[in-house]
């Protein structure tokens, strides 16, 4: 696989190779043969020539030979035996980071006012032509001078606009930006100039500006991207005769001057000819430059009235729909402009007998396109049916003008679907039924729909419908990740857990011993405490988040307020503990675990712990010896992976009373913990457990059972249930193993919180769906 594709974790082009070597370490071979499905095409950079190498001038010591005797010479090296040496062709300069694309024209990142200061002329400067919608969904657009010409939207700087012009904004605070978002080539100008299509975002709160329908949009398809949703659209339009200026034409190009109505429809789809093929010029000239543009346009044709034609843009892959469509519009009302006539995007632009002009949007996702496919289209159809009227009102104005159930259309009010029926909702290619794969067609939406907001209503319900029974599944069963600890592992504490578990109710998946000198080869221990960890000795009680009811148990416990305490500078992480103490880290660890739980340690949250040792407060200060407990010569842990149906036990249970809480002492009654702490001698113990060599660990929650297994284990997440309920639920998998494994301070509910804690205790479907909601609030983060 030498293709190149993104990856959406880091947005570089990479081969699957590359792709490999960055990702061995966490996942397995056939999970990132996965993950590389999922990842798009790196649109292919044209490499420039390399400049002729300029001739040296011959030496007089070295004349240039008459060809006579250049011949002869050839000709004697033939004799000896020796052919005649080639020179060998100069190796190419390695392309530099920002290049010039003629003799005078740069590309790259624009220099902004800056730089077009200091130049003598901007005679080699770069047109931008900005484009966006406004709050009518027209396209608008305005020009700005650039010192290079971009290569991503990178490059280009985020621009602002009056909005209270464009019905956007209020003038009495009218700013609104313009975010890049996809450049294509100026076909009106020529190289080098660009078009840039943009989205507007209030520049007072950077919130989606009004009608910013491609935000909304682009958030679902990346949530569903997995799917790889690919689109095609079928923009029918009508040429109209024009009228008083700021005056919605009435007439339709091809009809007569006179005002009578031109012979009925039938010649004209697909027609030629004088008084046919009414509008040809208009329709020619927007195909060429939207391919010159660099537009996704895969034909045109005359429709059934006439001046009516149609353009077909896709197909394309997620978001870029509507970008390619919206400035395939924008190029049609452009070309209009020279023409002498309007371009309509109205839904029946002519009453009577004629058709109405329709934006048929075509439309898969991988489950149809591979074998078995068939199936899928028909769920789906089952689902839009479900919710058609909620499509509708996403699929333009003045549609049920067009939607009679008359002129290859189906009633706005019915929703039905068919193989190769254009009068149905949606039809279904024959094709697709013989070969039991393919797409399907919606033929609901109007010519002036906004195609961000059809193709997220349709990816929207296309997601809800293909994951819900993988979410369903997710949260019918729990799996946990279970072990022994190094201090209690031995044959004894081994059977007794085993025995515990089973007789609960729970499936023992997995068991064995992960030996000391591998979980500190693999560092295993370290990403398990990895939140831990970092709070010890990496992050400074400054960058911690103390929520408010942990502070209120703090004042209680230490009778001074948790403000005044930092305040006084009084609070160290467990590593500047110990310096400011003047003693070593594991002297601070055997301070730490001499702490008395509701005395002089408070647990603020999941791996979170405050104690005073002497006149001090220190964080997390027990990791300095905990990680030597599991990574000492000799000692090993003992795992168990086991699942049960969640119906059976919750999970809050499986913690509190088949496990027993971190203390050991007041563990419940027949606990896991509350055995090995009352058995300890017999169980052959060197020492009673305490808080922190407590017997046994259990994950805290489905998502950290998944996190947990997923190190100890390498579990696959695309494989385990709990995992792929969450890839449904439009988690990407580099968010899971890159950030929310780590249990990271999210956004939620007006605060920032700690992931492992917002989770804990949760059944495995509130799980999942705290774990959507928690994705969707940090989704611009």
């Amino acid at each position: 696989m030498t293709d190149k594709r993104v990856d959406p974790a880091t947005g570089s082009a990479v081969t699957y190779t590359e792709l490999v070597a960055t990702y061995k370490k966490q996942y397995k071979r056939r999970e990132i043969e996965d993950y590389w499905e999922t990842c798009k095409p790196a649109k292919s950079k044209k490499s420039k020539a390399a400049a002729p190498a300029k001739e040296s001038k011959p030496s007089k010591a070295a004349k240039p030979e008459p060809k006579a005797k250049a011949k002869a010479k050839a000709k004697a090296a033939a004799k000896d035996g020796k052919k005649e040496e080639k020179p060998k062709p100069k190796a190419k300069a390695a392309p530099k980071p920002e290049t010039k694309t003629d003799d005078k024209v740069l590309s790259g990142k624009d220099g902004g006012a800056s730089a077009l200061a200091k130049l003598r002329t901007f005679s080699n400067c770069v047109l931008a032509e900005y484009v966006w919608l406004d709050a009518d969904g027209v396209t608008r657009s305005k020009t700005m001078t650039m010192t290079a010409r971009p290569l991503k939207v990178t490059d280009l700087k985020v621009w602002n606009y009056d909005g209270s012009s464009t019905g956007q904004a209020d003038g009495h605070n009218s700013e609104v930006l313009l975010k890049p978002r996809a450049i294509f080539n100026d076909p009106f100008r020529g190289y080098p100039h660009v078009m840039v299509l943009a989205d507007a975002w209030n520049a007072w709160d950077d919130q989606p500006a009004k009608n910013n329908t491609r935000a909304k949009c682009a958030e679902t398809m990346d949530m569903y991207r997995s799917l790889d949703p690919w689109f095609g659209i079928e923009q029918e339009y009508t040429l109209m005769k024009p009228g008083k200026v700021g005056v919605k034409p009435s007439v339709p190009l091809g009809f007569n001057v006179d005002g009578s109505e031109p012979a009925p429809q039938g010649p004209y789809y697909t027609g030629a000819g004088y008084n046919v093929a009414i509008g040809r010029p208009v329709a020619d000239e927007h195909y060429k430059l939207c391919v010159e543009a660099g537009v996704k346009i895969s034909g045109i044709n005359a429709e059934v009235m006439p001046g009516q034609w149609e353009f077909q843009i896709g197909p394309c892959r997620g978001i870029e729909m509507g970008d390619h469509l919206t400035m395939a519009r924008y190029i049609m009302l452009r070309v209009t402009e020279k023409h002498e006539c309007v371009c309509s995007f109205d839904p029946k632009p002519a009453e009577g007998d004629w058709n109405g002009a329709g934006c048929h949007t075509n439309f898969s996702v991988t489950p149809m396109r591979v074998a078995g496919g068939y199936e899928t289209i028909i769920k789906v159809c089952e689902a839009f049916g479900k919710v058609a009227k909620e499509h509708i009102a996403e699929y333009g104005e003045g549609n049920d003008k067009r939607l009679t159930g008359k002129h290859e259309t189906c009633d706005i009010n019915t929703f039905k679907y068919g193989v190769a029926n254009r009068g149905a909702s949606i039809r279904i290619p024959r094709d697709a039924e013989k070969s039991g794969r393919g797409y399907m067609e919606d033929r609901r939406p109007a010519a002036n729909c906004d195609p961000y907001r059809v193709t997220q209503i349709i990816m929207k319900t296309t997601g809800e419908c293909l994951s819900a029974e993988t979410i369903e599944a997710g949260g019918k069963t729990h799996t946990a990740f279970v072990f022994i600890k190094p201090h209690a592992n031995n044959e004894k504490v081994q059977a007794l857990v085993k025995e515990k578990l089973t007789s609960e109710g729970l499936t023992v998946k997995a068991e064995g011993q992960i030996k000391s000198n591998v979980i500190d080869k693999k560092k295993l221990i370290d990403t398990h405490y990895g939140a831990i960890a970092a709070k010890a000795v990496l992050m400074k009680p400054k960058d911690l988040v103390v929520q408010e009811k942990a502070q209120e148990e703090f004042e209680k416990m230490f009778g001074v307020k948790w403000s005044k305490v930092m305040e006084d500078g009084l609070v160290f992480n467990a590593m500047d503990g110990a310096k400011k103490l003047g003693i070593s880290p594991d002297e601070l660890g055997k301070k730490y675990d001499a702490l008395k739980k509701g005395e002089t340690i408070i647990k603020f949250g999941g791996g979170f712990y405050c104690g005073k040792v002497d006149d001090i407060y220190v964080i997390n200060g027990f990791y300095m010896n905990m990680r030597s407990k599991f990574t000492a010569p000799g000692t090993s842990i003992y795992y168990y992976e086991v699942e049960w149906p969640a119906e059976k036990m919750s999970w809050a249970d499986f913690r509190g009373k088949l496990l027993g809480p971190t203390d050991p002492a007041s563990a419940p009654e027949g606990s896991l913990r509350q055995q090995i702490y009352s058995k300890w001698s017999e169980l052959g113990l060197k020492a009673q457990p305490d808080t922190g060599d407590n017997g046994v660990h259990a994950s805290a929650s489905p998502f950290e059972a998944l996190a947990e297994r997923s190190n100890w284990l390498r579990a696959s997440i695309s494989k385990d249930p709990f995992g792929k309920a969450l890839l449904a639920s439009g988690i990407p998998l580099p968010l899971l193993t890159k950030e929310w494994f780590s249990d990271p301070s999210v956004d939620f509910e007006g605060g920032k919180k700690s992931l492992f804690d917002l989770l804990e205790d949760l059944d495995a479907a509130a799980c999942l769906k705290k774990c959507k909601e928690i994705a969707v609030a940090n989704k611009s983060k």
